[in-house]
């Protein structure tokens, strides 16, 4: 079995509290390790007894990079939970996901120690129940637990379709604005062009080492240009949307930039969030490589684009 180191990602969800999880709700084990490529995904499970699916259950399996995946998991049962051992499998092949821990509450009030035990106290009056009423020949008492758990439901369908139409929106309404404001000159051009202006007013790309706010501005002009290219040649609201949700976009409507570039794609996501929280550890050079990374990135994308728009007029 192959090692792979898993860390907990809970998305935010309006109405839920942040970082806590609580029973039937979604959240994420980010997974990395050497992901074999013969990995049946409309198979897999974890590995336990009957009761282990109620614990933690397997919803979705999406590949972000050939080394990263995310497992979409929920559990059914309020616990302090610390697996040492996760494994899954495809039913050929097994894999250890190695230790998980977490924490799932209850959504229901917790009760009372003397109510949850039934334990009586000599000396202290005890709460007198009165027998039920007589009920009506029609009427089938239906238990809270069920109600509440039906309006969960009914709550995170509302949540989820919500959701969708707020992402549906903001592509919409990004679409629009790109073509009111559509510039004459290319994604790729508009690239280059904002390229020789930033090593133009910047030193750091003339060989001397700029200052603190230097550095910052330029890594900062890198990251707007990788987006604004984003949004205009792939389509994606890359100024209003997390990485997740880009990578996702790309792979739904660009499979073969994808599968090409989507491990470089989240690279430089991260070599953005390093460098703008890098202070005084940022260096003249690792603004410079991360120019060039950037540069070569786009070109392929942009060479991956043409290719698939070529195709396509060859079909017609």
């Amino acid at each position: 079995m192959a090692a792979f180191q898993c860390s907990l990602d809970i998305p935010k969800v309006s109405g839920l509290e942040d970082n806590q999880l609580t029973v039937g709700r979604e959240f994420y084990l980010a997974c990395k390790g050497d992901w074999p490529k013969t990995l049946k995904l409309e198979n897999l499970k974890f590995v336990g007894d009957e009761n282990f699916k109620y614990q933690l259950k397997l919803l979705g399996f999406e590949f972000r990079s050939p080394e990263e995946a995310d497992l979409k998991v929920t559990s059914y049962l309020p616990a302090q939970y610390q697996i040492p051992q996760l494994v899954l499998t495809d039913g050929e092949q097994t894999l250890d996901l190695g230790q998980v821990q977490f924490e799932v509450v209850s959504i229901l009030p917790p009760q009372q120690p003397q109510q949850q035990q039934g334990v009586h106290i000599e000396g202290q009056e005890q709460p007198k129940v009165e027998p039920y009423g007589p009920f009506g020949p029609a009427t089938i008492p239906v238990p809270a637990l069920y109600w509440l758990a039906l309006l969960g439901s009914i709550g995170f369908m509302a949540i989820m379709i919500a959701l969708k139409i707020w992402r549906y929106n903001q592509r919409r309404e990004m679409l629009l604005r790109l073509k009111e404001h559509d510039s004459a000159l290319s994604p790729l051009l508009e690239f280059h062009q904002s390229m020789r202006r930033l090593q133009r007013s910047n030193p750091v790309f003339y060989g001397k080492e700029g200052t603190l706010a230097e550095l910052r501005e330029g890594t900062k002009e890198l990251s707007r240009m990788f987006k604004v290219y984003i949004s205009r040649r792939l389509k994606v609201p890359a100024f209003e949307w997390n990485e997740r949700l880009i990578v996702k976009d790309i792979r739904k409507y660009h499979p073969p930039v994808y599968e090409s570039y989507s491990k470089r794609i989240h690279d430089l996501f991260g070599e953005f969030r390093k460098a703008e929280g890098a202070d005084q550890k940022l260096a003249g050079k690792d603004i410079s490589q991360l120019a060039e990374t950037l540069r070569k990135t786009l070109e392929g994308i942009e060479n991956l684009m043409i290719q698939a728009e070529t195709a396509q007029k060859g079909e017609r």
